[in-house]
């Protein structure tokens, strides 16, 4: 009968033995695939977010993305300068666009016969007055604040029942001195008659009030203040 070496391993053993290797093949082949999952989902990821926010020379976005987008604002041009009022001009600023103070009731509309006369366009109509003892002059006051200094005007006068008789207007101004009081100026004064036209400037520095008064030798007759202007100071 042949004996058996107790040191060497029955078929048993070399079986179980076996096991060990095995579950750590399993184990390094189930990681193998998760990383490879893993790593397939980020690079899907990267791809995706490539393709929505463009690549990295600064090409814009394309898709959808690129269609939501707000649209640039419109540049302007540093060129371009502020709208100038329609009341100003090369010769300053139309006296009939200054806020009005009292004496509105006192302009009329421009007679027909000039109307389509050149330079009339912003003419001031004021109608003469009565003649009485209540009505010897007629005004036209506008706001000034301090804001100007000389006026330029042109006066003619429009008398259909008597072409020689004058129209006089005469430029007054109002000062508030500190304590409340007002000084009242005369700044000049210009006659016309139908036909003969009369120019005026007058120094209005400091004023707060611009006073156009009119006195007139016929009661039909109109006084016609032509391109009336004022300086900014």
């Amino acid at each position: 009968m042949g004996t058996v070496d107790k040191e060497q391993p029955t078929a048993d053993r070399r079986a179980g033995g076996g096991e060990g290797p095995r579950w750590l093949v399993w184990t390094v082949a189930v990681a193998t695939v998760l990383g490879a999952l893993f790593a397939g989902g980020a690079l899907i990821r990267d791809i995706r977010n490539w393709t929505w926010t463009g690549a990295d020379d600064g090409t814009s976005p394309s898709g959808p993305a690129a269609a939501a987008g707000s649209a640039p604002a419109p540049q302007t041009s540093a060129a371009a300068g502020p709208t100038p009022s329609p009341a100003s001009g090369p010769g300053g600023v139309h006296v009939d666009s200054l806020p009005m103070q009292a004496g509105a009731g006192n302009i009329v509309a421009l007679p027909r016969p000039l109307k389509d006369q050149p330079g009339l366009s912003r003419a001031i109509a004021v109608g003469c007055p009565e003649n009485t003892a209540h009505d010897k002059q007629r005004e036209v006051t506008y706001e000034l604040r301090r804001r100007y200094q000389d006026l330029t005007l042109t006066v003619q006068a429009y008398s259909p029942d008597d072409p020689q008789a004058p129209v006089r207007v005469t430029v007054n101004v109002a000062v508030r001195r500190t304590d409340g009081t007002i000084d009242r100026l005369a700044r000049g004064s210009v006659d016309a008659r139908q036909g003969t036209p009369g120019q005026l400037t007058a120094d209005v520095a400091g004023a707060d009030d611009l006073t156009l008064r009119v006195e007139c030798q016929s009661p039909t007759s109109i006084a016609v203040l032509a391109d009336a202007r004022i300086t900014p100071a």
